[in-house]
């Protein structure tokens, strides 16, 4: 297979964590250790780079907005264009068509330096009065990509309800994040490592990022209810940090569950593994999942999962096997306190969990089809530049021709 050189572009990458970082990462390495060589482009940060097994470009721009990582400016373009002048890449892949990163430097590859480019849909819209606006600004952002990736049946949908007619011909291809089954594996001992970690009873576990639209704030109360039926044989784990810190923790105080609902913090990935194959049950209260990778995560470490059936998650989840999914909150407890009350159902769906994962999502397989759609964009990508350029380079060459004859 021919090597290719790859540019993968977001604002979203180390040093700040999530799903679309860690997606980055390990595709990244599994394209460089397939002989790819990989360049990723994303802002500025503090970070030791020279430790990745692929090259990292940073870019501070004029305007930085530290709460959403993101940093923008026209002199970020500029100088990524500098880049591509160099390295000549031969495809470009965004993450996230809100990355305005992703989006500028797709354009430019694909309107400026003549490279195709790929955006992988990561989210969805959501609900506000301002998505008009929002979406005749991403229409205009994503006119110049080649084709499109969606992690998840709801966020291909939600592509094309963006996309309308302006997605003309273009491809929008269904790929789901891939995981690294040998780092997320169960444990040989779950028992043990409860101890280890100093947990015990039934251990249900959630990662997130602490925002209203995960919706970690209803956790307080599912746990009051849990105590009320089972005194303080569950212990509830919350594994992330974010703007909803300081409402949860007062939220553990007010319905007095602080006893059996740890609040940890952020913690590094290997950490979070350790949680999780200590977990008997993993629980997702959120409504807007574009896909659910921490979900997948402990899916891959053998628990079954309980979650409210919108968005992806129920695209990884399939009820009454890897889980139980509900349409509500008040289905989502009943599912909760069902598992919680059954332990040869747990164990059961916790081998079905971690089946579909090596069967569905492991990145051996995934990695290829990437590889695929790259290959395909290339062979089909419309290589007309942007109007303006195209008149640019034409004065250019004018210009360029007159200095000669005066000569």
């Amino acid at each position: 297979m021919e090597s290719l050189k790859i540019a993968l572009v977001s604002d979203w990458f180390f040093p700040s964590v999530g799903g679309i970082e860690y997606h980055i990462h390990d595709l990244a390495t599994r394209l460089t250790s397939l002989g790819h060589d990989v360049h990723v482009i994303t802002r500025f940060g503090d970070y030791p780079d020279e430790n990745l097994p692929y090259e990292v470009h940073r870019f501070k721009g004029r305007i930085t907005m530290e709460s959403s990582h993101v940093s923008i400016g026209a002199g970020v373009l500029k100088r990524v264009n500098e880049l591509y002048k160099r390295e000549h890449f031969d495809v470009t892949h965004g993450h996230s068509i809100y990355s305005p990163l992703a989006l500028g430097v797709a354009n430019l590859s694909a309107g400026i330096r003549g490279v195709p480019s790929v955006v992988t849909g990561h989210s969805l819209l959501g609900d506000s009065i301002l998505n008009p606006v929002y979406i005749t600004i991403l229409r205009f952002s994503l006119r110049k990509v080649s084709s499109f990736i969606a992690v998840s049946d709801a966020v291909e949908k939600d592509m094309r309800s963006i996309l309308g007619k302006s997605l003309g011909n273009r491809g929008i291809y269904l790929i789901p994040n891939g995981i690294d089954t040998e780092f997320w594996k169960p444990p040989e001992d779950k028992e043990e490592r409860k101890e280890a970690i100093g947990l015990r009873g039934v251990v249900v576990t959630t990662t997130s990022r602490l925002t209203k639209r995960k919706r970690i704030h209803v956790i307080p109360e599912i746990a009051r209810r849990i105590k009320e039926e089972h005194g303080d044989g569950v212990t509830f784990v919350i594994i992330g940090d974010g703007p909803e810190r300081s409402n949860i923790e007062q939220l553990i105080k007010e319905y007095d569950v602080g006893d059996i609902v740890k609040l940890l913090g952020r913690q590094p990935r290997e950490r979070v593994r350790e949680y999780l194959q200590a977990t008997d049950i993993y629980l997702s209260p959120t409504i807007y999942e574009a896909f659910g990778i921490a979900a997948l995560e402990a899916l891959s470490c053998g628990v079954p999962v309980v979650a409210n059936n919108h968005g992806g998650i129920s695209e990884i989840v399939k009820h009454e096997s890897t889980g139980l999914v509900s349409h509500n909150d008040q289905g989502l407890m009943q599912n909760l306190m069902a598992l919680i009350t059954n332990e040869e159902m747990r164990e059961k769906m916790g081998r079905n969990a971690r089946k579909s994962v090596e069967n569905h999502f492991n990145w051996e397989t995934l990695v290829l089809q990437v590889l695929d759609i790259y290959r395909t964009t290339m062979e089909q990508a419309d290589d007309k530049p942007f109007t303006l350029y195209k008149l640019h380079q034409k004065i250019k060459k004018e210009i360029a021709n007159v200095s000669l004859f005066n000569l």
